[in-house]
């Protein structure tokens, strides 16, 4: 005999409170990710770790928490910041909220040839894509944790030979307002790796090791330079407001 279902969550709540977000968070799920190089087409397969959410209405009593899962399952299109905004609408129209958010971390590997001796290997750079829609305004942005080689001027200064240096990581968060152009963040990695005193090569020989190590004393940088730099770097790309 099959009994018909309840449903408490299409029931109506009467306390007359909102929640701003409601939803899941670290969820590991495959994605296709596309938008990271400048090439548009270019896409990857990558493990994401998600955030899904969307505000709840007063007179509602609660979401229905599968259909997060059922439209990021279902979505057919790589996830890029120029598609986050059908995302995020088609997680409004599944909830039938007025806000909807996203973020998704993921580690994009770049390929990174030895400064002398051009030998490839491969740096992953940690990158999270995030948009919020609230009505039709869209929100739409990435962060990327870029490694980098810092050498203490103070240390430079005060030795008769050598100086001190340690890894950096420098880490850049951008928005826009859709449909606004996103600039590539391998355009803002191939920029900002240079920030500091020498960038990180995941691969060096001897050769390659006596020239980032050559170089990173020519540029000593406190990482209050560096991130002066970075900021320098940004302002001036007209294509970046936030």
């Amino acid at each position: 005999m099959n009994a018909e279902l309840t449903d408490p969550q299409s029931e109506t709540d009467t306390r007359a409170i909102s929640l701003d977000h409601v939803g899941i968070t670290a969820l590991r799920y495959p994605v296709r990710i596309s938008g990271w190089e400048v090439d548009p087409m270019q896409s990857e397969q990558k493990e994401g770790i998600f955030s899904l959410r969307v505000s709840l209405a007063p007179e509602r009593r609660g979401i229905h928490m599968s259909r997060l899962l059922e439209t990021l399952h279902q979505w057919q299109e790589p996830l890029s910041p120029t598609l986050l905004p059908h995302f995020l609408q088609e997680l409004r129209c599944r909830q039938k909220a007025e806000c909807a958010s996203l973020s998704c971390q993921f580690m994009w590997f770049v390929s990174r040839p030895a400064p002398q001796t051009s030998l490839p290997a491969w740096l992953g750079i940690q990158t999270e894509w995030r948009g919020t829609q609230n009505g039709e305004a869209t929100t739409v942005g990435y962060t990327l944790c870029i490694p980098l080689t810092t050498l203490c001027p103070c240390s430079r200064a005060i030795s008769d030979y050598g100086a001190h240096s340690q890894r950096a990581w420098l880490k850049v968060k951008l928005d826009w307002d859709s449909p606004a152009e996103t600039v590539a963040p391998r355009e803002i990695f191939d920029k900002l790796q240079h920030a500091g005193s020498a960038p990180i090569y995941p691969l060096l020989k001897r050769a390659d090791e006596r020239h980032v190590t050559m170089l990173a004393y020519e540029q000593p940088t406190f990482v209050e330079d560096t991130a002066r730099r970075a900021a320098q770097m940004l302002i001036e790309n007209p294509r970046i407001t936030h």
